[in-house]
């Protein structure tokens, strides 16, 4: 099968996540000939359901019984597909972007923040979506000195339903903020999205990027694909991979995966129900001092959560979860990881934790215990989920820093390929300790400038 070739572009952005999207939007409304490359479709399909998501249109599957694909060392990766990337996948809670690493090494995000969290639908959650056993805990985890508060979410209220559970499976309602409608806007003003096609590696000629070889995931065609510029923003594992296969040797060489776990206890009877009943992740507590997020769980539905223990407590675990499913209450964890780990050449993960990253999750283990204990759950009945040592234990959300700033793209998100750029999770300088959305976001406003004006 002869190359296709396709060229004339100024800008080959390679990746359809949320930056993806964003940037492409932004540059076709700057009047800019852009193509956006996805390896995946361009649906929303089966969005707001599990169904949705196991088929492979919005998220990345294991093997056969497993939701996710694993590390080399046996834990589960979260990983999106298709135009929009991770944004299908993610809860909608709000990290503020930490400025001072950025401050560090010359990047000032404050003027863009405004300008993020309106393209991203940043609102804080109203009091009527905040239940009666979420208000208990708000209120006990003030007295004993976390400092919950209502929780800041990439959602458009006014569109949300109270008690809905399908926030990491999509959202119907298009309630949650996604790359993919940035990407839908972006086409609207004259963008290309070239969809099921995977970037292998750069075009480089005279020591600059002039495009991109590819392949067709689905037809096997081979691709050349010509721009002035190209912007890597396939996330941490992708964009590490196409600098690493175009011979880029710092790419890949260190990972952040903000590992996630959490805590649950049941409710004596007679007291509160379940705040699976009331709205996931509705109030929160960003502890920067340890680098610590603490959350009330998503609102998993009943099948879901009780399968979700399957491992860990088997065919009797499974009933025992489910029983107890009306009087569950847990608290949802994520941690500044210290970036332990790598991507190998043919994109498989390799990630460990340190002592430092094992004792973040143990103190978020006891705090969660003791909100639980004072909200009357019976300590002895408190079970800790996502463990490092148990193969398919912990879950890494959002996998990144893997072509960091400073290592492998300077102050300007170019490589030492010049004309080559990386604008995602994967060029952020540590662990956001934190969702990264909004920083993602923001970092992508803070480029749009600074490469329209490359581009003349």
């Amino acid at each position: 099968m002869a190359t296709k070739k396709l060229s004339g572009y100024d800008a080959v952005i390679v990746g359809g996540g949320p930056c993806g999207c964003v940037l492409a939007k932004d540059l076709a409304i700057a009047g800019k000939k852009v193509i956006l490359i996805e390896k995946g479709g361009n649906t929303l399909k089966g969005l707001g359901s599990m169904v949705g998501m196991v088929s492979g249109k919005h998220m990345e599957s294991g093997r056969f019984l497993n939701l996710f694909p694993s590390t080399i060392e046996g834990q589960n990766v979260v990983l999106g597909t298709g135009i929009g990337g991770g944004s299908y996948l993610y809860a909608g809670i709000v990290g503020m972007p930490l400025f001072a690493p950025f401050d560090e090494i010359g990047i000032n995000l404050r003027p863009h923040l405004e300008e993020a969290k309106k393209e991203s639908w940043v609102n804080q959650t109203p009091d009527s979506f905040i239940g009666p056993t979420t208000r208990r805990m708000l209120e006990v985890s003030n007295s004993i000195g976390i400092p919950f508060e209502p929780a800041y979410r990439h959602i458009k209220f006014d569109h949300c339903k109270y008690s809905c559970k399908e926030a990491m499976f999509g959202c119907r309602r298009h309630a949650k903020w996604m790359g993919y409608y940035a990407a839908q806007e972006a086409a609207e003003h004259g963008a290309e999205l070239q969809i099921y096609t995977k970037v292998h590696s750069l075009i480089v000629e005279k020591g600059e990027a002039v495009g991109v070889y590819a392949r067709g995931v689905r037809d096997k065609q081979n691709y050349e694909i010509r721009g002035k510029t190209v912007i890597c923003t396939s996330g941490g594992i992708g964009s590490a991979a196409v600098l690493m296969h175009s011979g880029i040797r710092t790419a890949g060489l260190r990972l952040f995966g903000d590992p996630t776990f959490g805590t649950w206890g049941v409710l004596p009877k007679g007291s509160m129900k379940s705040h699976f009943y009331e709205h996931g992740t509705s109030i929160s507590y960003m502890d920067d001092e340890n680098g610590l997020l603490f959350s009330t769980m998503i609102s998993f539905p009943r099948i879901f959560w009780a399968g979700y223990q399957l491992a860990e407590g088997g065919i009797s675990g499974f009933f025992d979860v489910y029983k107890n499913y009306p009087l569950t209450i847990s608290i949802f964890n994520k941690i500044h990881d210290e970036g332990v780990g790598r991507i190998t050449w043919d994109e498989r993960v390799s990630k460990t934790t340190t002592p430092k990253d094992r004792e973040k999750m143990n103190y978020c283990r006891y705090v969660n215990s003791k909100i639980l204990i004072a909200m009357g759950c019976n300590p002895t009945e408190i079970r800790h989920i996502a463990f490092d040592h148990k193969k398919g234990g912990l879950t890494y959300g959002h996998p990144g820093g893997t072509c960091p700033i400073g290592v492998v793209v300077d102050s300007n998100l170019e490589t030492e390929i010049k004309n080559c750029f990386v604008c995602d999770i994967s060029s952020l300088p540590g662990a956001p300790s934190r969702p990264p959305m909004l920083t993602l976001v923001t970092l992508t406003k803070w480029f749009v400038p600074r490469l329209l004006e490359r581009l003349g």
